[in-house]
């Protein structure tokens, strides 16, 4: 059985992914008005970069709740050694492109 601070975890990890996804979506949607409008190749390729590296933040999001779970599952405690080194390597993960 989950505890509370577990859901809450999984919540706040589905809100951030959902939130970056619908970034991504409306950041999509301006690209395709761009292109509409006749907009310049370069600065449509501004924006599809933007557009890039939101969804590549939304994958290093997924990735990084996916291994939180599997290491729960192997019973490893949230306050041990391991899921803390584990913890610092995640958070380094998702500042890198």
């Amino acid at each position: 059985m989950m505890d509370v601070p577990d859901v809450a975890q999984k919540t706040v990890a589905s809100k951030q992914i959902t939130n970056r996804l619908k970034r991504s979506r409306g950041q999509m949607d301006g690209v395709l008005r761009m292109m509409d409008e006749g907009r310049e190749c370069q600065d449509i390729l501004v924006q599809l970069a933007a557009v890039r590296s939101s969804v590549d933040k939304a994958m290093k999001l997924v990735v990084a709740e996916n291994i939180r779970q599997t290491v729960e599952k192997m019973g490893v405690a949230a306050d041990s050694e391991e899921a803390a080194s584990l913890q610092k390597s995640l958070d380094l993960m998702m500042k890198t492109r």
